[in-house]
């Protein structure tokens, strides 16, 4: 898998799937209200991920999905296929063009993999990260998310609100790479066919069960 994918599968990871002065509690129960409305969600993606001097290293476009407790779907179409499915005890990621599928286990702590901050329910926040309300870049309603441990592999994740919608997520990893995910055509909380969470194996690519190994 290239170092491109990797970072993408990282992220979307970190994205489906947080307060020591009583100022950020507040802002740490409305966040945590904001995603607990989210049942569903689905919508249109542009993921841009830029290097430490803020260059434009890769655009990707796609579609997503996710259902709580614990499911989500993540399709880049542009440039690389890939897709990733999560369907609450597993991780499936998908690359066509290797003929490959790698299978994981999902954990459920937030702390390892905040993507579950998407798609799971009622997380404890505070346990793993700082919140705050970061007054940047109206005029979208940003939270700002600082991981507690120093070993977590992002330095920082905000999420952007229009309203009770997500609009937006930014990321930045320990090293200052940013990613920088939009999404359009939102749909909330609308039923979702159980099929986007199943991955069947088409046949003839390789398998890589990491789950076999624990």
């Amino acid at each position: 898998m290239s170092l491109y994918k990797k970072l993408c599968a990282h992220v979307t990871v970190i994205m489906f799937v947080l307060m020591p002065l009583q100022s950020f509690a507040s802002d740490a129960a409305e966040l945590s209200v904001l995603l607990n409305q989210m049942k569903t969600m689905s919508a249109a993606f542009t993921q841009t991920i830029y290097d430490h001097s803020g260059k434009n290293i890769q655009k990707s476009t796609g579609t997503m999905a996710l259902e709580r407790p614990g499911k989500f779907r993540w399709q880049v179409k542009k440039p690389m296929p890939q897709t990733i499915i999560a369907n609450g005890n597993r991780l499936w990621v998908y690359d066509p063009d290797l003929q490959q599928v790698t299978i994981r286990s999902l954990t459920s702590e937030a702390g390892e993999a905040p993507a579950l901050l998407l798609s799971h329910e009622n997380t404890d926040l505070e346990k793993d990260y700082i919140i705050s309300m970061a007054s940047t870049e109206k005029p979208l309603r940003w939270f700002s998310l600082k991981p507690k441990k120093p070993d977590n592999m992002f330095a920082s994740v905000k999420m952007g609100f229009s309203g009770s919608q997500l609009q937006e997520m930014v990321l930045e990893d320990q090293l200052g790479h940013g990613t920088r995910v939009q999404f359009a055509k939102i749909k909330i909380n609308t039923t979702l066919s159980s099929s986007l969470f199943i991955f069947k194996a088409p046949a003839g690519i390789d398998v890589i069960d990491e789950t076999r190994k624990q």
